[in-house]
């Protein structure tokens, strides 16, 4: 069965002027699917992978170049132009992808970049959406705490930003945890911080071990010791000063000085930090 939106392998069926047709091997499809140019020539009965896409009249096509998502995946995609009812969206092959406006959350803007994923219409065509989340699962039974992750970052909320976690669930990076700005659409690698009762998923740039808690405590120490006892480096001040100082995140700092704040071991002021000498 063809399957729309992923790689199939196909037999060439028919030699055009500017065209392949593309069947199966037993020849069942109802329409053939057409190849409209490839750099190599083809022979009647080769078998090729290709990717199978529509066109806006509903014609089956195929492309020997793969785009930058499946049905199975999720990408960044630049939008490139607009029209009534839509808008279109650069996704490695031609014609640009078609996204309705019924399939996007808002208006999107030419030349910003968005995630996208695949589906396929009422009609069997292929289209883009911006509506992802109905596509991310709600089982983690793959996940763990501390464990490793690639993430996508797709959207930004007044706590922080959301991610895709393996290209299958969603997640949540805390604004306190991190020490610069995100990018819709940056990837990066993460680890799970904890999983809630709720299923929700919150998610690290840098896992904190009980070993790096105490590196950083005790760091935190010399470093008042350097500057006479004093740091004005507080759980106020913004995450990039803290980040630039220590190399760690905001939340991560707070917690630390926490730590030493119970074990008296600093005092805390309103715009300073001052140690406490045994």
């Amino acid at each position: 069965m063809l399957k729309i939106g992923q790689r199939n392998q196909l037999q060439v069926s028919d030699i055009l002027p500017f065209a392949y047709h593309l069947n199966d091997s037993d020849n069942s499809l109802e329409r053939p699917v057409v190849l409209k140019e490839s750099e190599q020539d083809l022979a009647i009965g080769e078998c090729i992978d290709v990717f199978i896409y529509t066109a806006a009249d509903g014609t089956l096509l195929a492309s020997l170049t793969m785009p930058k998502l499946d049905m199975q995946a999720f990408a960044p995609l630049v939008i490139t132009g607009a029209s009534e009812h839509g808008y279109f969206a650069n996704w490695g092959i031609q014609p640009d992808l078609y996204l309705p406006q019924s399939q996007c959350h808002s208006s999107l803007d030419i030349g910003m970049s968005y995630v996208i994923s695949l589906m396929l219409d009422k009609q069997n065509k292929l289209i883009g959406t911006s509506k992802i989340e109905r596509k991310l699962s709600d089982n983690t039974d793959s996940l763990k705490k501390g464990q490793a992750v690639d993430l996508l970052i797709y959207a930004e909320s007044p706590l922080g930003y959301k991610a895709i976690i393996n290209n299958k669930n969603a997640g949540l990076l805390f604004k306190s945890d991190l020490s610069k700005t995100l990018k819709l659409g940056e990837q990066l690698n993460g680890y799970i911080k904890q999983i809630r009762t709720d299923g929700k998923v919150d998610l690290t740039l840098q896992l904190q071990t009980a070993k790096a808690r105490e590196s950083l405590e005790e760091r935190i120490i010399d470093d008042l010791k350097a500057h006479g006892g004093l740091s004005t480096l507080t759980d106020k001040s913004s995450p990039e000063d803290i980040f630039s100082h220590f190399k760690v995140s905001k939340g991560a700092y707070k917690k630390a000085i926490g730590k030493l704040y119970k074990n008296k071991k600093i005092k805390l002021d309103k715009n300073c930090i001052v140690i406490i000498e045994n």
